[in-house]
């Protein structure tokens, strides 16, 4: 019985389907169920969630976080696709915490956060399923929720990934970069922040700006290479393009915007080729999408 309905869960993210939302995925920790398509899709680098790991304790848990909102075939029970759910996450070394119904097993839980990429009322409070599992390994600290419930007799879910060990990036000014360039020759910096698939900088990376040019003006004798990196969504050719966009960006803003000679720094792209963490999750994609400053 267990391979039977375990079968229907595709452990591994699938490419993602014609019906999919442009740009969507499924998380890799838990795939998703057969015949399922991705009506929304967010994935953050760093968010609060609140989750229930018992009966009326909600609690709220902080990292990068994916959300999904999926529809699944005609006529699917609720049930079905909660089992297997639970089966693919033990298969992926979750322990669950909490698998409950609408029928009192839940208590008095607040589902309010569950409603990404639906409606306020798309949920039916009388017949619903919630499961939260949770993994702990070298990666650190994950969270899976899922609820689901139907509306109009087909069923639609919320599945939350949150994986605990992706913090927000602690900006690292002048005096440690003159530290890490002395120690190892280069330095990664988080504080760089672009558009999506762009290479415009965002307004909220002028302290980061701000202490590398500081560091570069307290250092006249020293040229740097600012080297762009990205995960791996895409092809190489794109991620190599897009990579050296931005560190060309970051070196324009640097003389433009903070006078530092042009001559002082070459910039390159080495795209998703210099990984620091797996790209097959979203905290390690995010340790990947990165600057580096390295001293010539």
């Amino acid at each position: 019985m267990r391979r039977s309905l375990f079968i229907l869960w595709a452990l591994l993210a699938a490419p993602a389907f014609a019906q999919d939302v442009e740009g969507s995925a499924d998380h890799p920790l838990v795939g998703r169920y057969e015949g399922s398509t991705i009506r929304a899709y967010e994935a953050r680098e760093f968010d609060q969630v609140s989750v229930a790991r018992a009966k009326d304790e909600v609690g709220k848990v902080e990292g990068a976080v994916t959300r999904l909102s999926y529809a699944y075939p005609p006529e699917t029970a609720l049930v079905q696709i909660a089992r297997n759910f639970v089966l693919a996450l033990e298969d992926k070394g979750f322990d669950i915490l909490l698998n409950c119904d609408s029928r009192g097993e839940c208590g008095a839980i607040s589902y309010d956060v569950e409603q990404f990429g639906n409606s306020p009322s798309w949920a039916d409070s009388f017949n619903f399923r919630y499961v939260m599992g949770t993994r702990e390994g070298a990666e650190g600290v994950v969270h899976a929720t899922l609820f689901l419930s139907e509306n109009n007799g087909n069923a639609l879910s919320v599945v939350t990934v949150t994986e605990e060990e992706a913090m927000a990036f602690r900006m690292i000014d002048a005096a440690e970069m003159q530290s890490e360039i002395s120690e190892t020759g280069r330095v990664a910096l988080y504080g760089i922040q672009f558009d999506t698939d762009e290479a415009t900088i965002k307004p909220e990376s002028e302290p980061t700006l701000a202490e590398m040019a500081a560091f570069l003006t307290a250092n006249p004798g020293l040229s740097v290479v600012i080297v762009g990196h990205t995960d791996n969504q895409g092809s190489m050719e794109y991620n190599l393009g897009l990579s050296a966009r931005r560190a060309e960006a970051v070196r324009d803003a640097l003389v433009s915007q903070h006078g530092i000679a042009a001559d002082r720094m070459t910039h390159a792209g080495a795209g998703f080729l210099a990984p620091v963490a797996t790209n097959t999750t979203e905290a390690g994609r995010a340790l990947n999408r990165r600057v580096e400053i390295i001293a010539r």
